[in-house]
């Protein structure tokens, strides 16, 4: 079990799921193996494999609550298995029941550290914040060397976006973990770098990352993430040399032949890029069509650069082709219409993309990241119709957009185009300098 999480860790899927399949040879009923491995499974793309387990789990759960309905850590396990399988309106029952249950063995044994970190996750799937970080601070006053109650308690609170708070939890959990102990220290290491992110600072994030990289050279997730953040920094050769450690690694690794492929085209070297974005392509599996597709609309943009007009419309077809197979099973995912709108307007076919994107804003959720799709689908509805001479819808469109995510620099900037191309000057230069201000220009 600590191997298969440490190589998780590590990135190394693969190992990870042969080290889980190791636990469920010794004990074929280890319910958090079988969590472990399904969400693994789910992190690949494996989704159909990933839900056979997930249900595998839930069997065993609810075996033993017939049994013994007050377990708490069954119901914990429950809660999780119906959330893999995106039974969501039975998850949060499943949670109340744990957290009764958990109550109710926390009065048997008050200064159980184990119970208290039980009833902290469960408070925190529940959305029971404040309850969550009391129960997160017992299991640290109960057994204040545990570093793995700080580390969980600093992942909570990054979670909820107290992020000082969470570093310095994180923190104490690493000063605290023996120095001989690797692993951990690479995995709450890696779980600082995740605040870190989520807090904006990348700078901070490759100081740990180096100290990773330079402590465990072998860790191949903390190079990836060391190559994308040296990529945002603008350290484009930098960003391909840790790239190039991660493929040393790995070979197979179909990211880190994207991520250099992108470096390698910021640098203008495009047969090098072109090489690296067929090693991605061919290393992808097919039933990861998104990845696939996201990977041939790169390779059609570096061709366009390329001045290799032809293949990148190839590329471009093998995108929407890719797509409309993932539509013929999901007609409803709005991501993969807005994809494939972005595909067709690259063709230069408008009236096809404005469909597409209408896909889009129909069948997008009105939660943040469908506004998010819906608000880019009416930016790229706004590009084809302005493209078409047809300015008045286009200014609609990017009204739209303004609308749902009013921070998009570029539907200031189209709006701004379309209300001069209207011989509106006054709100254009208003509408174009906000978007300056959001650090949008063509």
């Amino acid at each position: 079990m600590n191997q298969a999480r440490d190589l998780g860790h590590k990135g190394m899927h693969e190992e990870a799921l042969q080290a889980y399949d190791e636990v469920l040879k010794l004990d074929p009923k280890n319910v958090t193996a079988l969590l472990r491995k399904a969400s693994d499974l789910g992190s690949m793309g494996r989704e159909n494999e990933s839900l056979s387990v997930y249900e595998k789990a839930l069997a065993i759960s609810e075996e033993t609550l017939k049994t013994n309905p007050m377990e708490a850590f069954a119901w914990q396990d429950k809660a999780i298995a119906l959330s893999g399988l995106g039974r969501q309106k039975e998850v949060k029952q499943a949670y109340v029941e744990a957290w009764a249950a958990f109550n109710e063995s926390i009065k048997k044994d008050p200064e159980n550290a184990k119970l208290w970190k039980g009833k902290a996750d469960t408070l925190a799937n529940l959305g029971q914040w404040e309850e969550a970080l009391r129960a997160y601070n017992k299991v640290t006053e109960i057994d204040p060397q545990d570093y793995m109650a700080w580390g969980r308690k600093g992942e909570f609170l990054g979670l909820t976006g107290k992020y000082n708070e969470s570093l310095q939890d994180l923190e104490r959990a690493i000063e605290l973990i023996p120095a001989e102990n690797a692993e951990d220290i690479q995995a709450w290491s890696l779980a600082k770098v995740s605040v870190l992110h989520a807090a904006g600072q990348i700078k901070e994030a490759l100081i740990v990352l180096d100290n990773i990289t330079t402590r465990y050279p072998q860790n191949k997730r903390a190079w990836s993430l060391k190559g994308n953040d040296l990529a945002k920094q603008g350290m484009h050769n930098e960003s391909l040399t840790a790239y190039d450690v991660v493929l040393k690694l790995d070979p197979q690794d179909a990211d880190a032949w994207n991520g250099k492929a992108r470096q390698l085209a910021e640098v203008k070297r495009y047969n090098e890029s072109l090489q690296a974005y067929e090693e991605a392509i061919r290393l992808t599996p097919s039933k990861d069509a998104k990845d696939l597709a996201a990977l041939w609309m790169d390779k059609g943009d570096l061709l366009n650069n390329a001045g290799r007009e032809d293949e990148a419309r190839s590329a471009f077809q093998m995108a929407i082709d890719t797509l409309d197979k993932i539509l013929q099973d999901n007609s409803k995912d709005a991501a993969v219409w807005l994809e494939k709108g972005n595909a067709l307007q690259k063709l230069g076919e408008y009236n096809a993309a404005v469909d597409s994107y209408n896909g889009t804003i129909k069948h997008a959720a009105s939660s943040i990241p469908g506004r998010i799709s819906a608000a880019k689908a009416w930016i790229g509805m706004g590009d084809a119709l302005s493209l078409q001479g047809r300015n008045r819808e286009a200014l609609e469109a990017y009204e739209k957009a303004i609308e749902l995510h009013p921070n998009y620099g570029e539907a200031w900037l189209g709006r701004g185009e379309m209300q001069k191309a209207e011989g509106d000057a006054y709100n254009a230069s208003l509408s174009i300098f906000v978007a300056g201000k959001l650090g949008y220009t063509r």
